[in-house]
């Protein structure tokens, strides 16, 4: 679900994995499904989730782009490049959210 919404997982974080996890992926870079999770309905579900970016826009307004930009901070997958909360606290987001109020 995580690949669907925000995109794949980068190959540099998959091959510094530990071995113990090269089951998880197949051919080394797209993720298997978990033990007991491949019924067709779990598979279907999934490829149905829209990207993150769909996702909010479908639910809110013409902030949706500054949301988007926050939430892609908050969750990207190489930690050194996520937003600290302090940072997070200083996005525009909650600066134009103040405006709106």
């Amino acid at each position: 679900m995580i690949e669907r919404v925000l995109g794949p997982i980068p190959a540099h974080m998959i091959k510094r994995a530990d071995r113990r996890l090269e089951k998880d992926f197949k051919n080394g870079r797209e993720l298997n499904w978990p033990d007991g999770a491949v019924s067709r309905e779990s598979i279907r579900a999934v490829r149905r989730l829209p990207r993150l970016r769909n996702l909010i826009m479908h639910h809110v307004d013409h902030s949706g782009g500054l949301l988007i930009d926050l939430l892609q901070g908050l969750l990207k997958f190489e930690p050194s490049e996520r937003l600290t909360a302090k940072e997070a606290l200083k996005h525009p987001f909650f600066k134009e959210s103040n405006r709106r109020l």
